[in-house]
């Protein structure tokens, strides 16, 4: 203890208030910094914790930090009335960038009803009002707990308080947290209006909210406006979610265009898959260009993409449907050497094959073809 003594005698040297006959020299020193009783970083000394610790029960102006502040409002139970009387009970007056902290930290907790109390209290002190960075945490905060709609309640509070108080005026941050939250609520409809709304407004999509709004397209399937937004974050420099270029040559209107889009996403950065190029392969299919189906395998394999069976399948009808049965000879030549097992959509095609061609020898290689692929008893 004499350790101590000597320093609470060096601490009280220049700064604090007199020690207090309730709390050793060398806890005073932790609580000054922030620290609990074992010294813990982690442990802060909030309005409970340091209640009785002083004559009359009172909270040392010392503890009163931001950190302590969050740890008090960390530790409320929101619908308490805690919340706010940790806010008022501060010893010092935060501003709104403190106010912004708070409602951000209970937004990371996916706490929407203690940020709406956090704000509803900052509303109620003097000399603070409510800006754009208050209201668009208070929004992502919703957003992060999966409310959208108090998040498009909040939203609207924005927009009346905007119209006489410009620092309210929503940005980048308040429509891309409002974005996100309806289209992972399933509001497609809703975070595409938001997107238009926000492009009235002359505010630039991050890549996020670009994400989000191609989510919106997707689960809406409006592929051509998902084409039209995905053109505009290629000229920002941005990528789309591998998933969505492979939905969207899936669901093109030709195979030019699934060609068009299977080359940009290469040329943006954004590797292909097995997936990507059995969605290909079926475009091409569907547009009779058999010979650009048989370049694809061979690319495939080149670039050691996984093949599976569909796949093949898919080429074999695309041949099937000409007779080009020498390349339909080579294709199950690759399901062999895959070790693939054929099933009956393989044979499907391969005796439509025969009956297009009409060439009883060719037709027997085929199946001759097909049955050494058959598994062994």
């Amino acid at each position: 203890m004499a350790m101590a003594a000597g320093r609470g005698h060096r601490s009280r040297r220049k700064c604090g208030p007199p020690l207090p006959r309730s709390i050793g020299a060398l806890e005073w020193r932790h609580l000054r910094e922030g620290r609990g009783r074992a010294g813990r970083k982690s442990e802060f000394w909030g309005p409970e914790a340091c209640a009785g610790v002083m004559p009359g029960g009172g909270v040392p102006a010392a503890a009163w930090d931001m950190e302590t502040l969050k740890a008090a409002v960390l530790h409320a139970s929101a619908g308490t009335g805690k919340v706010e009387e940790a806010i008022k009970g501060c010893t010092f007056r935060p501003r709104e960038q403190a106010f912004t902290t708070l409602i951000d930290l209970c937004g990371r907790m996916r706490d929407w009803k203690k940020a709406k109390e956090v704000f509803d209290a900052m509303k109620g002190m003097r000399s603070v009002r409510p800006n754009t960075y208050t209201y668009s945490a208070l929004i992502s905060a919703c957003s992060s707990s999966g409310e959208w709609s108090q998040a498009l309640g909040v939203f609207e509070e924005m927009k009346r308080a905007a119209k006489s108080d410009p620092s309210c005026k929503p940005n980048q941050v308040t429509f891309g947290a409002l974005i996100t939250a309806c289209e992972r609520g399933g509001m497609f409809d809703a975070a595409l209006r938001l997107y238009e709304e926000m492009q009235a407004c002359g505010i630039s999509p991050d890549h996020a909210t670009f994400t989000s709004v191609l989510g919106a397209c997707e689960g809406s399937r409006q592929w051509q406006r998902a084409e039209g937004i995905l053109d505009q974050m290629h000229s920002r420099g941005f990528t789309g979610p591998p998933s969505l270029y492979t939905e969207l040559i899936a669901n093109c209107a030709g195979w030019e265009k699934a060609l068009e889009l299977f080359l940009t996403m290469q040329a943006a950065g954004c590797d292909v898959d097995a997936h990507t190029c059995r969605a290909l392969m079926a475009s091409l299919e569907a547009g009779g260009m058999w010979a650009m189906a048989m370049d694809l395998l061979g690319s495939m394999q080149e670039a050691d993409i996984p093949i599976d069976l569909e796949t093949y399948n898919i080429a074999l009808k695309a041949l099937a449907k000409v007779g080009r049965c020498d390349e339909m000879l080579e294709v199950l030549g690759r399901i062999r050497e895959a070790t693939l097992e054929p099933d009956e959509t393989t044979r499907e095609w391969v005796e439509f094959a025969c009956r297009v061609r009409r060439d009883s020898g060719r037709a027997r290689q085929l199946r001759a073809q097909v049955g050494k692929l058959q598994p062994v008893a």
